[in-house]
């Protein structure tokens, strides 16, 4: 007699785990004002101070914030479907961390069709129940219609306003936008030891550009962008690049090279491109005017997004369920636009 077939086993993952489950509900119980799931799932104490309540806030106080408050907006706006626990030590830990994905309601044109947000959750566990202690919107969802509430731009302080010109490169004709190339100082915010990682993160970016390095310049090169993750990092490393780009901008086809992985960075950092012409055109004037174009749109682009919503070109997603169904667009926008 053949053997009997051994019975599968149930595999959980940090995708299928009932914490993740728990978690899934919660943000749902918000989007529907599900008040006895928000109370079983929700450290009110914790939520209340989250939500800028008075200390003693009741589940009633906590839960009309919920539905108000800024923190919530894409947890109210879109729906939760899935969700995932930080790593599989996450399954039996007392608490941690988890990233629940929100996508746009069936017949919502206010968001791109395709896009999902991501919002990392804090949690503790009471038992088998999971009590949600704190959530930061990692990944916003991407709009398909101007955001009524977003104020207009801030320009860079740092940088000059940008010009509208056109210029004509392997790409075509187009119009683009460029600002002058400047000294840019740190991002302000940016405590002491962020600052001296993006400096060195800068250096090595720049220090991958040479062919004769002892190790690999590509594992030089990844190993400095790949360390730059978050969006405070990015918002501190992008000023720095830029700054180095002014240092170089004095002769651009002798440091074409270091200017192309500067270039190359900020694409990875940002989601914006400019189109570097790195192979070169065979016309050495024509290799410095269109080099020098390209730094002066990163310029224009610091200039119009530094200080605003920098969704539209940073996406900082990890392990995709599905790809976006277009490519970003670096392009900036035209000045005074949203």
């Amino acid at each position: 007699m053949a053997p009997l077939p051994e019975p599968q086993r149930e595999v959980v993952s940090p995708s299928t785990h009932p914490r993740t489950m728990q978690l899934i509900q919660w943000a749902q119980a918000i989007e529907k004002d599900n008040r006895p799931v928000i109370q079983t799932h929700t450290d009110l104490a914790a939520a209340a101070t989250k939500l800028e309540l008075p200390a003693g806030a009741d589940l009633e106080a906590v839960c009309a914030a919920l539905q108000t408050h800024k923190s919530t907006r894409y947890l109210r706006e879109l729906t939760c479907a899935s969700g995932r626990l930080a790593d599989e030590a996450t399954m039996t830990s007392p608490g941690g961390k988890a990233i629940v994905h929100v996508a746009p309601k069936p017949g919502d044109d206010n968001y791109q069709p395709n896009t999902r947000g991501d919002i990392e959750v804090t949690f503790r566990m009471a038992g088998e129940q999971v009590v949600v202690t704190d959530w930061v919107v990692r990944i916003p969802p991407r709009r398909a219609k101007p955001d009524p509430s977003l104020q207009p731009f801030v320009p860079n302080k740092d940088i000059a306003a940008a010009k509208e010109t056109v210029i004509t490169d392997s790409m075509g004709t187009r119009k683009v936008l460029e600002s002058p190339p400047a000294p840019v100082p740190h991002w302000e915010k940016a405590p002491p030891e962020l600052r001296a990682k993006a400096d060195q993160v800068v250096a090595e970016v720049i220090r991958s550009a040479d062919p004769d390095l002892a190790e690999s310049p590509g594992k030089v090169f990844n190993r400095a962008t790949m360390s730059i993750q978050t969006l405070d990092e990015k918002k501190a490393v992008v000023p720095r690049a830029l700054n180095a780009m002014y240092e170089l901008y004095g002769d651009v086809n002798a440091n074409y090279m270091k200017l192309s992985q500067l270039d190359r960075a900020l694409r990875g950092w940002t989601g914006g491109a400019h189109n570097f012409e790195l192979a070169g055109t065979g016309d050495a004037e024509k290799d410095k005017t269109l080099r020098e174009s390209c730094v002066r749109q990163w310029f224009a682009f610091w200039w119009r997004y530094s200080s605003g919503d920098l969704s539209d070109f940073i996406d900082m997603r990890e392990n995709l369920e599905e790809p976006l169904d277009a490519p970003k667009k670096g392009a900036p926008k035209p000045a005074g636009k949203k």
